[in-house]
């Protein structure tokens, strides 16, 4: 979404009802050097209660500027680069954790960026994510096959149909946890690179 404060602005409700609490339960617990692909706005920064450092990418600069309001009222460093999460400008191994929250969905090749992902991560790290994702069978999957290309139009990429869990375990990455909500429509995961 091109529009920052607009994008806080409708997220708002959700974070309130729902998201907020799903990533204070995912990623609340995360530690060391963190890296949050799709960072945008910042949302995710408030729930961070164990880090030393995150590094907040995004693709948009505006969104990242848009961070610093959040980034000001948290007690750890957070750095942001503009960044592709499918070509990550670190090197091998730099960070403990990375965290991906709605962001999947909207990265052209999510195979590419899972590829990164691991390429980063330290031995033992670990990814963390939250994604709505496909609903499979029946008319929900029917709804998001048919909404997905005028919705990725609206929403900067986003797909409402990824089978994001498939793809990382296909990726090479094994979960950990994994929890579902929404009626099977939203995901929060813990995977380690096999």
């Amino acid at each position: 979404m091109r529009n920052a404060r607009v994008y806080d602005l409708v997220m708002a409700p959700f974070e309130w009802a729902l998201l907020g609490r799903w990533r204070r339960d995912i990623f609340g617990d995360a530690r060391g050097s963190v890296l949050e692909i799709g960072g945008g706005t910042g949302c995710t920064l408030p729930h961070y209660a164990h880090v030393g450092r995150v590094v907040l990418t995004d693709p948009s600069a505006a969104m990242l500027r848009r961070s610093s309001l959040r980034a000001r009222r948290v007690a750890f460093r957070v750095d942001t680069v503009v960044a592709d999460g499918m070509a990550l400008p670190f090197s091998d191994h730099a960070f403990d954790t990375v965290v991906v929250s709605l962001a999947l969905c909207s990265v052209p090749e999510p195979e590419r960026a899972l590829g990164e992902i691991r390429r980063v991560l330290k031995p033992g790290g670990e990814l963390r994510l939250l994604e709505h994702i496909r609903k499979p069978g029946g008319l929900a999957e029917t709804i998001q096959e048919r909404l997905t290309p005028g919705w990725k139009r609206l929403s900067g990429g986003c797909h409402l149909n990824r089978a994001t869990i498939e793809t990382a375990l296909r990726c090479g990455f094994r979960a950990e946890a994994v929890r579902y909500g929404m009626g099977g429509w939203l995901v929060a995961a813990r995977m380690k690179p096999e």
